[in-house]
C-alpha cells in the first residue's frame, strides 16, 4: 500500500506543486479542495493533462465524491476508439505499450477529455476477469460524476448541506492572504466596473449551472464589488467560479468527455507501466451496480458473499473471521457432508 501511495505522489508531483495551506474553519478546507479543482481543470487546458482531479455529484439519491487520478487530452486507444465509434458496441482490449496523443488530430474546442485509473501491482501480470469490476465501476461512476459537473447538473446546494457547511461563512483574513498570494484574481479591482467587467454577485446560486452567473439580463443590478474589496470569500462566491471554469474546460458539456476509459498499471516498487486496459463507459452497468448495492446499504436486501471464482477475496478482508455469510456456507457444506455419509 505505501508502494501504491509513493507511485501515485509521485505522478502528482509530475503536474502540481504542492504548497501548505493554513485552514481554520471545514468551510476553508472545502473552499482548498475547490481551489484545486480549479486549479486542475486550469492545468488541463494549459497543458493538455492533470492529475488527482476532485469530483462530486448525486447519484441515485446519495452523494458522492472521488479523485480522478488521470484526466487528459490522449486517447488511451486511438484504433480501439475509432473502432467503437464505427461498431457501437462493448468491448475491452489490453495492451502494453502507451498510446499517442489525438490531440494534435482536433481543434481546441473539439478535443476529448479521456479518464485514466491509475493501479499499483506488485506483480508484472495484468489482472482479468472478476479482478477488473472494481477498477472499471470506479471509472464508470466517475465519468457520471464528472459528465454532471460538465453538464451543469449538479446541485452544489445539495452537497455543501451534505458535509455541514455554511456556505455563507466568511474566510478567515490569513487563508485569505494565502489563497491571493497563489491567486491574484481574488483581489477585486475598482475600476474593472469602469471597462464593463463585473465583479462577483452578491448571492450566486448553486444548484444545476444553467447559464453564466453574468449571463442574465437583470444580473447587473445583482453586481458589486464586496466592502473590503475581495473576492471569493466564501464558498457561495466561489461556486460560480468553479461553474465557469468548468464551461470553459467542458464547452460541450458531457460531450466533451469520451467514452473510452483506462486503467493503467504500475509496478509498486519504480512505477514504469506494465500495461493499460481500455474500455468504453457502460452507464446500464453502472445504474445496475448501484441499484444493487444501494439496496443493501440502504437495508432493503441481505449481504450476499461473493461468487465461487472471488473467494480470494476473503483472504484480506477484515471481517472474514466474523462473516455470517462463511459460517453460514461453512455450516451448510457440513450438513451436506453429514447427509452424504448418512444417507437414511
Amino acid at each position: 500500500m505505501r508502494g501504491g501511495t509513493k507511485v501515485h505522489k509521485t505522478l502528482e508531483d509530475e503536474v502540481h506543486r504542492n504548497i501548505s495551506v493554513r485552514i481554520a474553519a471545514k468551510e476553508e478546507a472545502f473552499a482548498l479542495r475547490i481551489w484545486n479543482l480549479v486549479q486542475g481543470l486550469r492545468t488541463l487546458r494549459d497543458t493538455g493533462l492533470t492529475r488527482e482531479l476532485e469530483v462530486w455529484g448525486s447519484v441515485q439519491g446519495e452523494i458522492a465524491n472521488g479523485i480522478i487520478d488521470e484526466v487528459s487530452y490522449t486517447s488511451p486507444n486511438i484504433a480501439f476508439e475509432e473502432e467503437l465509434q464505427s461498431q457501437p458496441s462493448q468491448g475491452e482490449i489490453t495492451v502494453s505499450l502507451t498510446q499517442p496523443s489525438i490531440a494534435n488530430y482536433f481543434r481546441p474546442h473539439q478535443r476529448r477529455i479521456y479518464l485514466t485509473d491509475i493501479k499499483t501491482r506488485a506483480s508484472t501480470r495484468l489482472p482479468s476477469g472478476a479482478a477488473l469490476r472494481p477498477a472499471r465501476v470506479q471509472l464508470f461512476l466517475y465519468h457520471r460524476l464528472l459528465s454532471d459537473m460538465a453538464s451543469g447538473v449538479v446541485d452544489y446546494s445539495a452537497i455543501i448541506s451534505r458535509y455541514g457547511l455554511n456556505p455563507e461563512a466568511r474566510f478567515s483574513d490569513d487563508f485569505m492572504a494565502q489563497i491571493g498570494n497563489l491567486h491574484d484574481e481574488v483581489f477585486y479591482d475598482a475600476d474593472s466596473e469602469i471597462e464593463g467587467i463585473p465583479s462577483t454577485p452578491r448571492s450566486p446560486r448553486y444548484g444545476p449551472d444553467t447559464g453564466y452567473p453574468d449571463s442574465s439580463p437583470s444580473m447587473g443590478s445583482q453586481m458589486a464589488p464586496p466592502s473590503d474589496l475581495i473576492r471569493y470569500r466564501s464558498i457561495e462566491q466561489l461556486i460560480p467560479l468553479l461553474q465557469s471554469e468548468l464551461r470553459a474546460t467542458f464547452p460541450q458539456g458531457a460531450g466533451t468527455i469520451g467514452d473510452l476509459l483506462a486503467i493503467q498499471y504500475r509496478h509498486r516498487d519504480d512505477g514504469h507501466i506494465i500495461g493499460n486496459n481500455s474500455f468504453p463507459n457502460d452507464p446500464e452497468a453502472l445504474d445496475g451496480y448501484l441499484r444493487r448495492n444501494l439496496d443493501w446499504w440502504r437495508g432493503n436486501r441481505l449481504a450476499e458473499g461473493v461468487p465461487i471464482e472471488e473467494t480470494y477475496k476473503c483472504r484480506s478482508c477484515e471481517f472474514a473471521e466474523d462473516c455470517q455469510w462463511r459460517m453460514d456456507k461453512e455450516a451448510e457444506i457440513i450438513r451436506g457432508k453429514r447427509n452424504s455419509t448418512n444417507p437414511g
